[in-house]
């Protein structure tokens, strides 16, 4: 008989949502939140877009390049590298698609959201070496 192998690892669809639901979540309440108290229907409306929108994708982006990292076992030791790390990816990607699109009149919102986007979930997830049982 065959011995099959399971491997456990700390990404799972559990944790992608633990990370993606509130990146986009808690952005888009708390800058509506603020338009709605300061009477500022520009910041009600981009509040879901320009603000929200890009820290969900720095997050699904930088959960999956920790996800390959971890299945590669690239283990980057302090979490600070790995925070910088991600972020150089995100910060450039957020830049190119700035300037594609010529969105520079978001500019502001697209970066802040990404940098925190990015920053929250590298400082959460852990990369751990994947434990192999046999059954």
């Amino acid at each position: 008989m065959k011995s099959q192998y399971i491997e456990s690892s700390s990404f799972t669809i559990k944790t992608f949502l633990q990370a993606t639901i509130p990146s986009y979540v808690f952005p888009a309440i708390m800058s509506w939140g603020s338009g709605w108290l300061m009477k500022n229907e520009v910041l009600k409306q981009s509040s879901f877009i320009s603000i929200a929108l890009p820290s969900l994708i720095a997050t699904i982006i930088t959960y999956m390049l920790l996800w390959r990292m971890e299945t590669k076992q690239k283990k980057v030791k302090n979490k600070s590298v790995k925070v910088c790390m991600m972020l150089g990816v995100t910060f450039g990607l957020a830049l190119a698609i700035i300037f594609i699109f010529n969105w520079q009149k978001f500019m502001f919102d697209i970066l802040f959201s990404t940098i925190l986007g990015t920053t929250i979930t590298a400082w959460r997830l852990p990369l751990k070496q994947i434990e192999k049982y046999e059954y």
